[in-house]
């Protein structure tokens, strides 16, 4: 299996970024905010900071890859989250971006049975 590659609708913070790094994770990193047109790929996953962000990616044209888990920081992201998109949704238990960010991946993994420092190893 491939390492997998997250959309992250945030800009994120230098912490955040040197973990993913570390774990060599793959990731776009695209402010919803400044999001003018449709992104192209299919990514594993969709990081989601707040309703405003789901609001920005459906009205640039964007929805997330069918089969794709899609991660919510809070409650109120994952309703916006399901009342537009069919993903499963998984709403983060704590809301600190490092910690969502970390969560989401591990569910990520979790989910499709993938050990990251296995896939590494190769």
């Amino acid at each position: 299996m491939k390492t997998p590659t997250f959309f992250i609708g945030e800009e994120l913070s230098v912490i955040t970024r040197q973990w993913l790094h570390r774990q060599q994770i793959q990731y776009i990193e695209h402010p919803l905010q400044k999001m003018k047109k449709v992104v192209s790929g299919a990514f594993d996953g969709y990081l989601f900071f707040s309703p405003a962000s789901i609001d920005d990616f459906k009205s640039s044209g964007n929805f997330p890859y069918p089969n794709s888990l899609v991660f919510a920081n809070e409650n109120s992201t994952a309703r916006a989250a399901w009342r537009f998109f069919t993903n499963t949704v998984h709403t983060s238990p704590i809301s600190e971006e490092l910690s969502f960010v970390q969560y989401s991946i591990f569910r990520w993994m979790q989910e499709h049975n993938f050990n990251l420092m296995e896939e590494n190893d190769r």
